[in-house]
């Protein structure tokens, strides 16, 4: 999760940056999401809300891509002014991530909560994932 903060920092600070980089912390925020699965005891694992996380945030990540605006400059460099969204998403990960990690150590009902902080580090992964995308393809030229 520290390899998505700090990837995530020059577009957080509107800094140009190459377009490949913009692709690299959905699939570090895909990772942990991942990893964050294998945190979910069998008889506490919700299906449909991951499913219906991963959708929700697919859908409004691309929406969210159309309307980011992102400038290009001549060396092929890209700054998204404005896309405080993307830090936003990251830190709800990263928390998500903690609660997963030590809501179980803290108290035995607490591992009740790993499941729907899953779901939200799946939503954040798809969202940034379609935004990134949707900004790479608008961007390319």
């Amino acid at each position: 999760m520290a390899a998505c903060l700090y990837v995530s920092v020059p577009e957080w600070q509107g800094r140009a940056r190459s377009r490949s980089l913009l692709l690299v912390p959905p699939v570090l925020a895909f990772i942990c999401a991942y990893i964050m699965m294998g945190f979910v005891t069998p008889e506490n694992r919700e299906p449909w809300l991951l499913r219906s996380a991963l959708v929700a945030g697919l859908a409004l990540g691309l929406v969210r891509g159309f309307l980011l605006k992102a400038d290009v400059d001549n060396y092929g460099l890209t700054r998204l002014p404005g896309a405080r969204d993307g830090m936003l998403v990251t830190l709800v990960i990263a928390a998500a991530m903690a609660v997963a990690i030590f809501a179980p150590l803290v108290a035995g009902p607490a591992s009740a909560w790993v499941p729907y902080a899953t779901s939200l580090a799946g939503f954040g992964a798809t969202y940034l994932s379609g935004r990134a995308v949707v900004v790479y393809l608008r961007t390319r030229s």
